[in-house]
């Protein structure tokens, strides 16, 4: 009898195999645009966005034939590098960078990470730095299928900023 009760307690106080974490960067963009994002420069209208991927994160590549686009890229290269992390306070994903930061549709992520600029003369290259060395290639994956999404969805993206 004893031993039947000590197994029970064993089984009972044994570990159950924790689930794996949910993704800091889900694999696909997701949520609303209620903006129709316009704090992105890569869904500025004539832009075009390459990734490079780095040793600590992602180099995006924004450029533009227009002069009035690449100060635009420019413009919001800036404010995407002075915005920090989101402010879990407001409301999730609506444009206002508020939320957990890690869902939407622009290529620059803010959540567990550190955002840079450079000016370039046709656009911006924006440094995108993960925080945490294990979220490197997860962040990496991310940035490059939104940027595969922007470049799928074609004029269609930036026809939502207008709206």
């Amino acid at each position: 009898m004893r031993t039947i009760f000590l197994s029970a307690l064993l089984l009972g106080c044994a570990s159950t195999p924790a689930s794996p974490p949910s993704p800091l960067y889900p694999s696909a963009p997701q949520g609303k645009l209620p903006r129709g994002m316009r704090n992105c420069p890569s869904a500025l209208p004539g832009a075009t966005t390459q990734v490079i991927a780095t040793k600590d994160g992602v180099d995006l590549v924004i450029t533009a034939p227009d002069p009035v686009v690449q100060r635009q890229i420019v413009e919001l290269a800036i404010v995407h590098e002075h915005l920090g992390r989101p402010n879990p306070a407001e409301a999730a994903h609506n444009g206002l960078h508020g939320g957990p930061g890690n869902i939407g549709y622009c290529p620059v992520v803010h959540v567990g990470t550190t955002v840079t600029y450079l000016r370039l003369s046709n656009g911006a290259v924006i440094h995108i730095h993960a925080t945490s060395p294990e979220a490197i290639p997860q962040l990496q994956r991310a940035i490059t299928d939104r940027v595969a999404l922007l470049a799928a969805r074609g004029p269609q993206a930036t026809d939502e900023r207008n709206r």
